[in-house]
């Protein structure tokens, strides 16, 4: 008797050889349906490019921890001419700690310049200085009478290799050209420390546990400066741009998801099929995220590949902008994978939405192609609302400081966006009810395939939200005409440069003559520009300094809304309020207070400072005029000058043309100011945001566009036997393609409408403290992004979509 072969068993998702059957057929849809996912590939390719290009760049742009130091852990830094202490210091500090290195510096004033050349007395290959020096031309400097200088200093003194490097108690011929690579500007002369004169200063570099050198301060007798290496910010800033980057594979997980959604839509049939012969739902599932994954597997690589060779590229371009030197293979690999796995993981996260939906389908309905019921829209809108809400606090908290919750907010934004779009489709369905026949066929297919247009949707709405903020960004950082530094027509003259140290340099009347006379030729030479002396007050209990230089007063305004020890002032340039100086302004005398010693623009309670005292400033008259950095808005009047028995003393003067100044006329002003010992200040330039502001919209239009052919192409498709039973009733071509038209004219300018009001409510949020800066819109820009993207969207729509369609008797067949 025969007996029936024994079942065998095994688990019901077909084990390891299921997946792998499941795995190889993804792969061959992927091959068969490469086309379909090229928007996707693509998007997913520059997002790891642009991660991994902006990890590495971050990591090599960030500022070096303590480059002075070297490679030591301290620095000690003694003062004063070189004598029996300062060698008696370093003693202490060599018996302490043993193996020390020792930089001597002289400081020498460069003739009819305020600028000085500090000449420093370092050995090349010393112990802890090698990262601070290198050689770029020539050789080092081995004896006396030789010295070797930075690029800067030799074109600043006109100099170079052979040449004789001429200032006072110096006379040294140039053998090479040296550089620190670890500050670019770090100017400086370099000479070797045997042929070096009497230090002002000592440097010295050294290796020391945090106790000893706790136990050396301890026994130190005098006033010791020092400082310990500090924390390196590379790895976090890196981190910080993979964590701005992953917003961006946010809007590309919807894009994805809207492309999968119509990949799963397409597949539909198949995937039924799948289901009638026994594929369980997680089978089903892991065909789509299969696929997904792959895309990623794919995209990670080749972003990576593209993004790391552009950084190398580069590298070398942006070291200029770093301030140090750049090692291009310093690359923070760790953080780089972590990007390659996102891309990935983002992949795959994008094809399991449509994969569960489409996985949920009965067979009968798959093996169909009919679409299901859509979800009901309040459902989705429930959990969009309390996501926008959480999105707003989170910026609102931020307030442009804090980086996590400013990614939390814009994560939190996007999702509220993906879940409040299908109930804005509902809403437009609901609005056309009295539309034309067409117009209301193409918005019943939107609300019909809800699924894939809500997807569609929050994809182009994050798509052109991130072009309106970026736009709206830009906006605001642009300097208007009422603001910046000086007006263009405007031209300021320092004796020196009392606004960073309160010091004025000294001049005799006859050198104030003689400078005098050298602004009065260079407003000649812009056309008979108005000359206006500046003077600035002078406490006398505030002697001048021993290198010729005045302390002068000036004023600190708060920053912020704290006061007392809790405030952080800003120092603020004080002029003497003369008739010349009021006119200037547009300030008419008789508005003035008798009793005001103070005129400003600055708001707060002001504080006015030397370099040694700080008193309250009372008596304060708020003015109103245009707040530019470096014009005079912060006065004392000739009354509150008389009051506090100050002085003043000659610091510039301001140059007021007619007409805007060109280069042309600052740069021949420099020259002549340079030959007088002068230092001219004109409107800073600010670089051109213009071609930031049209890449940002035109990427935004082109994904929107890209979306929006996936997704107005498949409902179409899906709509066909609709359109053919309107062609055989008699439709005409303009009702075809009116619907493909009104189809992704509404897609567009739902996402425009959404993504423009998210965009300005994050933004709002974001600038709570400071809501004026959103003030300048960019018109032009935002009419593109609203109306133009959803015009051109709907007349691409009507020019492609006049094909007739097959007869009613061809179904087409997959």
């Amino acid at each position: 008797m025969l007996q029936d072969r024994a079942v065998l068993r095994g688990p019901a998702s077909g084990g390891t050889a299921g997946r792998r059957v499941v795995i190889r057929w993804a792969k061959r849809l992927l091959r068969r349906e490469w086309r379909q996912q090229m928007l996707v590939l693509a998007l997913l390719v520059l997002t790891v490019g642009a991660a991994s290009f902006g990890v590495a760049a971050a990591y090599n742009l960030a500022p070096l921890p303590s480059p002075q130091l070297g490679s030591a852990d301290y620095l000690l830094q003694f003062a004063g001419p070189g004598g029996k202490a300062m060698t008696a210091d370093i003693a202490a500090a060599r018996k302490a700690f043993g193996s020390i290195e020792v930089i001597g510096h002289q400081f020498v004033p460069i003739p009819g310049s305020a600028q000085s050349v500090e000449f420093r007395a370092l050995s090349p290959g010393g112990p802890y200085s090698s990262p601070i020096l290198a050689l770029e031309q020539g050789h080092y400097p081995s004896g006396a009478g030789q010295v070797a200088v930075t690029s800067g200093l030799a074109q600043a003194l006109q100099v170079r290799i052979g040449s004789v490097l001429s200032l006072p108690g110096h006379h040294q011929r140039v053998t090479g050209i040296v550089e620190d690579p670890s500050d670019l500007n770090d100017q400086f002369a370099l000479v070797p420390p045997s042929a070096a004169g009497p230090a002002q200063g000592i440097t010295v570099m050294l290796d020391a546990s945090p106790a000893a050198f706790s136990a050396f301060r301890d026994t130190f007798h005098g006033q010791l400066v020092w400082q310990a290496r500090g924390d390196g910010t590379q790895t976090a800033v890196a981190a910080g741009a993979l964590g701005a980057v992953t917003v961006l594979m946010v809007l590309v997980s919807l894009v994805a998801a809207a492309a999968f959604a119509v990949i799963a839509a397409r597949r539909q049939r198949q995937l039924g099929m799948l289901a009638a012969i026994g594929a369980t739902r997680r089978q089903l599932r892991m065909v789509m995220v299969a696929g997904g994954a792959l895309v990623g597997i794919i995209a990670a690589v080749t972003g990576t590949v593209i993004g790391l060779a552009a950084w190398f590229v580069a590298a070398p371009h942006l070291q200029v902008s770093a301030g140090h030197r750049i090692d291009r293979f310093a690359v923070p690999w760790p953080l780089v994978g972590l990007g390659m796995l996102l891309a990935i993981l983002t992949a795959a996260a994008a094809a399991w939405w449509p994969a569960r939906a489409a996985s949920r389908v009965p067979i009968v309905n798959a093996l169909s192609a009919r679409p299901l019921e859509p979800r009901p829209a309040h459902r989705t809108a429930i959990i969009a609302v309390p996501l926008i809400v959480l999105a707003l606090a989170c910026l609102a908290l931020a307030n442009q400081t804090s980086g996590p919750l400013i990614i939390a907010g814009a994560l939190a934004m996007a999702l509220g966006i993906s879940f409040i779009s299908p109930l804005s489709i509902r809403v437009l369905t609901a609005a056309g009810h009295r539309a034309p026949v067409a117009v209301r066929l193409a918005l019943r297919d939107l609300a019909r395939y809800q699924a894939r247009s809500a997807a569609a949707l929050a994809a182009i709405s994050l798509a052109l939200g991130i072009a309106v903020a970026i736009m709206i960004g830009l906006a605001a950082a642009t300097t208007p005409a009422s603001a910046g530094n000086l007006p263009d027509n405007q031209m300021l003259i320092w004796i020196g440069q009392p606004g960073e140290n309160q010091l004025v340099p000294i001049r005799t009347p006859a050198e104030l003559s003689t400078l005098d006379a050298a602004v009065h030729r260079i407003a000649g030479s812009l056309g008979g520009a108005a000359v206006v002396p500046l003077d600035m007050p002078v406490n006398p209990a505030s002697k001048s300094q021993p290198d010729g230089q005045q302390p002068v007063v000036s004023l600190n305004s708060p920053v912020g809304r704290a006061t007392g020890r809790n405030a952080v002032y800003r120092s603020v340039a004080l002029y003497v309020a003369t008739p010349a100086v009021l006119h200037l302004l547009g300030i008419s005398p008789a508005t003035i207070g008798p009793a005001a010693d103070i005129l400003t623009v600055q708001a707060g309670q002001d504080v006015l400072t030397t370099i040694t005292t700080v008193t309250d400033a009372t008596n304060v008259q708020r003015i109103h005029v245009p707040d530019y950095g470096s014009e005079p808005t912060s006065l004392i009047t000739v009354n509150g000058l008389r009051r506090e028995h100050w002085t003043q003393i000659r610091s510039g003067w301001m140059v007021s043309s007619a007409r805007p100044l060109h280069a042309a006329q600052i740069a021949a002003a420099r020259e002549v100011a340079a030959r007088s010992g002068l230092v001219i200040e004109s409107r800073n330039t600010q670089a051109s945001l213009a071609t930031i502001r049209t890449l940002a919209t035109a990427a935004g239009a082109l994904i929107a566009l890209g979306v929006l052919a996936l997704t107005v192409g498949l409902i179409r498709a899906e709509a066909a036997g609709d359109l053919r039973t309107l062609t055989a009733i008699g439709a005409a071509s303009s009702t075809r393609r009116t619907l493909t038209a009104t189809t992704a004219g509404t897609l567009a300018l739902l996402g425009a409408l959404l993504g423009s009001g998210a965009a300005y409510l994050a933004l709002a949020a974001g600038h709570r403290s400071d809501i004026g800066a959103l003030s300048q819109v960019p018109v032009l820009d935002l009419a593109l992004t609203i109306v133009g993207v959803p015009a051109g969207a709907a007349l691409a729509g009507w020019i492609l979509a006049g094909r007739r369609p097959p007869s009613v008797a061809r179904q087409p067949l997959d």
